[in-house]
């Protein structure tokens, strides 16, 4: 699968632990839903359960770009729990508790752009 995404690009908003960037401007749907694509593959080659566990906080994006990144995964074929709107802490719990792989979609603390 080709990357429609510059690596440049790439390289500005994935971090060691989490991706940053604007909403709307650098992390879009798209963006998203192709992460969600390429972490399901990434899962599948290094053997890992293929059923993840999805967090989103109270922004209005998160219900967007949480289900961009879930119809991603799914069409690698992958299996989502979408928890809705929850805690970080929330989520490390219930991807502790299940054993998966888990993904939040927060602004953390930073404030509206």
């Amino acid at each position: 699968m080709t990357s429609q995404f510059s690596v440049e690009f790439l390289n500005t908003i994935i971090k060691a632990y989490d991706i940053r960037g604007l909403v709307e401007k650098e992390v879009t749907p798209e963006f998203t839903y192709a992460v969600g694509r390429a972490f399901a593959e990434f899962l599948k080659e290094i053997k890992e359960p293929t059923t993840l566990v999805i967090g989103e906080d109270m922004r209005p994006s998160s219900p967007v770009l949480a289900g961009a990144f879930a119809e991603g995964a799914i069409a690698q074929g992958a299996n989502v729990i979408r928890m809705g709107l929850a805690s970080t802490d929330m989520l490390y719990f219930a991807s502790g508790k299940l054993n998966l792989p888990g993904i939040m979609f927060t602004a953390s603390h930073n404030p509206a752009a």
